[in-house]
């Protein structure tokens, strides 16, 4: 693609832009990208592509700049220029847009709101989109500043807390775009899902999902990334460190989550650690260094680090109190989870039949690994891997569900896991694999209708735990003389 060379004379600001210029060129920081999009020209039956920047060269004013060529010129731009590069425009053509509505809709969704009533067009062979000249340091060092400052005020910024609860149908209404400040408090590895139909040849997208909080929220809510160039910016994202303006990012109701959730739109702009660093920003930080980040992994329940003491745990409660506790009429919103001592019959405890009891965690960061996989998805743990480690990336544990009944009803989300597990079975669960069938079987029987004094503590269903969670902390075998007395008693 040969560029053909321009007088630095010739360079404008974005805001001397109007819609009859036909060869405009200009420097810019590109502060977002979309991705590219691929289609059959009908007209010499040939792929063409379009991929959009958005483009500011102050701290007011930013625009939105279409390129259009075949294919391998779309691909190589996409390749070639990333979110924080300082461009050079040549040869662009200036257009009118329409501004948004009272409503604030208008085509502008579909890209981040310019703030001026322009958009730049560059076309293959008329224009085209580089790199600046490395040895402009002046230039480069002063536009590359404005990626950590907004150009909208944090005033019309909202709260979590205001925005997290959805009301009945509102998986049925149109997404809505808001304004939030908000740290980082989780960054869960990148998955790959398959899309329903192949884009660009592709049928595979990455998608990253963070918890962010803030200090009407420490609970959190689930912000999903899809663009590839934002989901590598976000694994150098610091839990409790990084903050994040978000400017029209969506809000919509997840059904999975049944609760309202944040995803990054192709009109979303991000801004990290934002500059100059307001009083809301440093009471953020504040607020974050205070308070302890919270476990917000979707495995909660294999996360037996912080486990409290059998013997600190004494409040008696039957079944039917602790799911009224947990999610009944008898539920307390300010805790999020609570500790009780249950006397019952152990009715399933499955560990020589088809029902997997034994998982998979990785050593470095003790995430869950899926079973058909041996490597955790972390890149921390793949580098650390890498560097100063040999042999197996992994430790099995137990993770047993263990149902009890008592004479108010059954508790069916128990699990006895990790090293409880080991200590109340007598074994590891390496070792337990070792055993022959007949030995598995035995070792049910020691706990398979019995009644036990069981201390458990239970996780309420949260937006980032979906399903109520019970952690067996202790059990020991109680004779039927006990139970008749404790029961009487209660």
């Amino acid at each position: 693609m040969a560029k053909v060379g321009y007088r630095t004379s010739n360079i404008l600001r974005l805001v001397d832009m109007h819609p009859t210029m036909t060869s405009y060129s200009t420097v810019a920081l590109i502060i977002a990208k979309s991705e590219p999009n691929i289609f059959l020209d009908k007209m010499n039956s040939e792929k063409r592509g379009v991929i959009n920047f958005t483009l500011r060269d102050s701290k007011r004013h930013i625009v939105n700049c279409k390129c259009w060529g075949i294919q391998a010129c779309v691909e190589e731009y996409n390749a070639m220029l990333q979110i924080g590069d300082v461009i050079d425009v040549v040869g662009a053509k200036v257009m009118a847009i329409t501004p948004p509505n009272s409503c604030g809709l208008s085509e502008q969704r579909y890209q981040p709101r310019s703030t001026l009533n322009c958009a730049l067009v560059v076309n293959e062979g008329y224009g085209y989109v580089v790199k600046h000249n490395d040895e402009d340091l002046a230039t480069l060092q002063s536009l590359r500043q404005l990626l950590h400052q907004p150009h909208k005020s944090l005033s019309s910024v909202l709260k979590l807390a205001d925005v997290r609860c959805a009301a009945p149908g509102a998986e049925l209404r149109p997404p809505v775009f808001i304004d939030l400040l908000v740290v980082v408090a989780a960054v869960r590895p990148v998955r790959e899902l398959k899309r329903k139909v192949a884009r660009n040849g592709n049928n595979l997208m990455q998608c990253l999902e963070l918890v962010v909080v803030d200090a009407s929220c420490p609970d959190g809510m689930v912000f999903t990334l899809w663009h590839a160039d934002w989901i590598r910016r976000a694994q150098y994202w610091q839990p409790g460190k990084t903050l994040l303006h978000l400017i029209d990012v969506r809000i919509s109701h997840s059904q999975y989550y049944a609760c309202s959730v944040l995803s990054h739109a192709s009109c979303t702009l991000i801004y990290e650690n934002p500059l100059p660093q307001s009083p809301d920003c440093q009471a953020l930080l504040a607020f974050a260094a205070t308070t302890p980040l919270k476990t917000y992994d979707l495995f909660a329940q294999t996360d037996l680090d912080n486990l409290p003491a059998a013997e600190q745990i004494q409040t008696q409660m039957t079944v039917q109190q602790i799911y009224a506790r947990a999610e009944g009429e008898l539920q307390d919103a300010t805790r999020e989870h609570f500790t009780a001592v249950l006397y019952a019959m152990v009715t399933k405890f499955d560990i020589d039949g088809l029902t997997n009891c034994i998982n998979k965690k990785c050593k470095s960061c003790r995430r869950p690994i899926p079973s058909n996989r041996n490597d955790c998805d972390n890149e921390h743990c793949v580098l650390q891997f890498s560097m100063d480690f040999s042999g197996t990336r992994y430790e099995h544990f137990f993770n047993i569900n263990i149902q009890l009944s008592d004479q108010t009803g059954t508790l069916i989300e128990s699990r006895l896991s990790g090293g409880v597990a080991d200590h109340l079975l007598g074994l590891n669960a390496d070792a337990f694999q070792r055993l022959l069938e007949r030995k598995k079987t035995e070792l049910k029987w020691r706990f398979l209708l019995k009644y036990f004094e069981v201390k458990l503590l239970v996780k309420k269903p949260t937006a980032m735990r979906k399903n109520l969670t019970v952690i067996v902390v202790d059990m020991e075998l109680i004779q039927l003389k006990q139970l008749i007395q404790k029961i009487s008693t209660f």
